[in-house]
């Protein structure tokens, strides 16, 4: 048996909150944004929607820490076994007569990147300008950026022992559909989940990245998100993947991305229920003998009572 029970976050209820004093500490200009997509009743559902664009990018935050672990670790891993622990002091590129002006700088950031670890860590651990820096601790100072970087053509070098790509797209991404497992498409889907993570991580809506039209186009647009990062995931390691699933990520990404979690922060507390009847509705499910109620949330299972 299953059934879908109402829900209550906790959150503050916005009804009491004084929104003309909040404004400008968030800027009439962009809460201008929410209110021209959205067009929202009074001032309750504005910052409602700005909530949610908050929640959007919390629920995110865990997919894209193990995206960026796991691409990272995959990288290093296979390109010290060809190239050798500091393997990034050895990567071949093509000729600089063979890249454009966008593919040298993608070879001037990669210098810069490495150079740029190497003297944060030797002036974090009061090291001397020579001393010896680990390749782990190099790596692990590297930016999302960098790691995206690394998929531009400047590092496509065919028939080169020293060149990451095409010879480790397979063991990078052991698990990726042959048809998607080259540079190029790996490459555009880590510049849109890029641009993604850092409109997030610098406060900027995600929810409105291609200029939706609709709610329902910018919900989409998230969910199709979800399902790249999560697919990057899994072509490096299945059991990546399945700790997104079982530790709940997805779950939360599909529960915040919603029409219902959004008219439920735009207008909090409307379908609340009373504790009472919260309590005469679980004593009723408790006593349903050898009966299980999954309590699931857009489809999400988030837990199942047991009945005595």
């Amino acid at each position: 048996m299953r059934r879908n029970l109402g829900y209550s976050e906790g959150i503050v209820n916005l009804k009491n909150i004084n929104h003309a004093r909040l404004e400008p500490y968030i800027s009439t200009a962009r809460l201008a944004t929410y209110s021209n997509f959205f067009a929202p009743a009074d001032k309750v559902e504005l910052f409602g929607c700005y909530l949610w664009s908050k929640e959007i990018a919390a629920a995110f935050f865990p997919l894209l820490q193990v995206l960026e672990v796991t691409l990272r670790n995959a990288i290093h891993n296979e390109a010290s076994q060809r190239l050798g622990g500091y393997w990034f002091d050895h990567v071949a590129t093509r000729p600089q007569n063979r890249m454009n002006t966008g593919q040298q700088r993608n070879v001037a950031h990669f210098n810069r990147s490495i150079s740029d670890a190497r003297q944060k860590i030797r002036q974090d651990l009061h090291l001397s300008r020579n001393s010896s820096v680990s390749a782990d601790r190099i790596v692990a100072n590297l930016t999302f950026g960098f790691w995206t970087n690394l998929f531009s053509a400047a590092f496509d070098v065919n028939r080169n022992s020293n060149a990451l790509w095409p010879a480790l797209l397979r063991p990078v991404f052991p698990h990726a559909p042959q048809g998607h497992r080259t540079r190029a498409q790996m490459q555009q889907k880590l510049l849109a989940i890029k641009t993604f993570r850092n409109k997030a991580f610098h406060h900027e809506p995600i929810w409105n990245i291609g200029r939706p039209l609709r709610v329902e186009d910018s919900i989409q647009k998230l969910l199709d998100t979800h399902d790249d990062i999560l697919d990057l995931v899994s072509w490096v390691s299945l059991d990546g993947g399945d700790l997104v699933e079982k530790a709940g990520y997805s779950c939360t990404v599909k529960r915040v991305c919603s029409l219902e979690h959004l008219n439920y922060l735009k207008r909090p507390g409307e379908n609340d229920k009373p504790l009472s009847k919260v309590k005469r509705e679980l004593r009723s499910i408790v006593r349903r003998r050898n009966q299980t109620t999954h309590i699931t949330i857009n489809n999400c299972k988030f837990g199942k009572i047991h009945g005595r």
